[in-house]
């Protein structure tokens, strides 16, 4: 028996995002587009994975009314549902800020379709999905003694993905399989998502190294 396909919802103000996501990436089965979370709100439907634009426009370009970052995140979640991530926001922390709010996954729209894809796959199965940025600031949070409680090995395949080593290369350098590697990365990942749940944003603003009041827990 074949495997049906992830059903996708797709949340972005864009039109071209809208039309095109299904196109771009045919192993999802989009089953409804919305331009914003109130229009799902609305009139929802059933799906394995929502993927959200991280910032949304309303009418006329407005942001003022219209649910977005993590109070978008929040709203998605409070159903149910399994999020991830699709946007062009690259700044660590505020990524860092959107798996705190409950987001499973994280890509972004420059990246390949096989990648989006994968990501998507992987948070239907609850396994949760970081950018590159993710993976440094996991790094400087371990460095920095904050409690992700990573293993040797973990931390090992971390630093190898933070200077953008290959699967093979790290897998290689460890003596490991890559399936090996990957899991110890899916394993750490879990624990960042873990560890910013159940942090204050203070004790995150300390451990970064920002100054008080740069990290907001309310948008």
């Amino acid at each position: 028996m074949t495997e049906r396909r992830t059903r996708v919802v797709v949340i972005d103000d864009s039109t071209v995002i809208r039309g095109g996501f299904a196109t771009v990436h045919p192993g999802l089965d989009v089953v409804a587009t919305y331009a914003s979370v109130e229009d799902f709100e609305a009139a929802p439907v059933h799906c394995d994975v929502v993927v959200l634009d991280l910032l949304l426009r309303g009418p006329q370009g407005s942001s003022a009314t219209t649910k977005q970052g993590r109070a978008a995140i929040r709203a998605l979640r409070e159903r149910g549902l399994r999020v991830c991530l699709y946007t062009d926001e690259r700044r660590p922390i505020v990524l860092a800020l959107c798996l705190r709010a409950g987001a499973l996954g994280v890509v972004h729209k420059a990246d390949p379709p096989h990648v989006t894809m994968q990501a998507v796959e992987d948070v239907r199965s609850d396994r949760v999905v970081v950018t590159q940025s993710l993976v440094g600031l996991t790094e400087l949070l371990d460095r920095r003694g904050a409690r992700l409680d990573l293993s040797t090995r973990q931390r090992e395949v971390i630093s190898g993905r933070a200077r953008g080593r290959h699967w093979a290369d790290i897998a290689a350098t460890l003596y490991i399989t890559e399936d090996t590697a990957r899991e110890h990365y899916r394993v750490a990942c879990r624990k960042l998502r873990d560890y910013l749940q159940h942090t204050s944003p203070g004790d995150i603003e300390r451990a970064v190294g920002l100054a008080p009041g740069d990290v907001l827990d309310e948008e």
